[in-house]
């Protein structure tokens, strides 16, 4: 981004997209409790976009967003084990859980500003390689899953009577995505990792 002070036009698109679904406010760094210092990305993030608690339903289960205050606490299971504490050795330290789908979380890479994911779309406990680059920046994130909730949001009844997501549905999804990534391909490939695996 252009900018490096005060709200830019991303920031303000992504504030307004989550706005939709839950509260949003500006947080300090003062109110992160980890060990490590804060991603500028994420400061800027949470000062400029500020989610708090946000849940957006989706296929399968909704995208979490979390106050910065509860951000450090969201990093068990990624940075370290749940029961031992131990910290974990296929983490890497530039890596923060901004959100998450189930145990499947996004990442923000500091080194590079970009999000990842699990590759392919078999989810985070199957994994077979390194999290893979989706997303350009925290923001892009914040509107792709804004989206997502929105195109899903518009059916009364996204499934047909054996229970599969209607074509229809997963269409819409695919289309929202397009929007915000700019690039079909990359639509249906993230589409699959939010669980819509018939898209195409």
């Amino acid at each position: 981004m252009a900018n490096t002070a005060g709200t830019t036009p991303e920031h303000a698109a992504a504030r307004q997209a989550l706005a939709v679904f839950g509260p949003v406010s500006r947080q300090e760094p003062i109110e992160w409790a980890g060990d490590t210092p804060l991603a500028p990305q994420l400061a800027r993030f949470y000062r400029e976009v500020g989610p708090e608690w946000i849940e957006i339903d989706t296929a399968g289960l909704p995208f979490l967003f979390f106050p910065l205050e509860r951000l450090w606490d969201e990093q068990a299971g990624y940075r370290w084990n749940r029961r031992t504490a131990a910290q974990l050795v296929d983490w890497d330290e530039e890596w923060t859980v901004v959100a998450k789908q189930g145990a499947d979380p996004f990442i923000l890479d500091a080194t590079t500003g970009r999000v990842l994911t699990a590759p392919g779309d078999d989810g985070w406990e199957d994994r077979l390689a390194d999290p893979e680059p989706t997303f350009d920046s925290l923001e892009q994130m914040a509107l792709a899953l804004a989206a997502t909730g929105s195109a899903w949001a518009r059916w009364d009844d996204p499934f047909d009577e054996d229970w599969s997501l209607r074509p229809e549905t997963t269409a819409s999804v695919v289309g929202a995505l397009e929007a915000v990534l700019g690039d079909h391909a990359r639509a249906v490939a993230v589409a699959r990792k939010f669980g819509y695996h018939q898209a195409r």
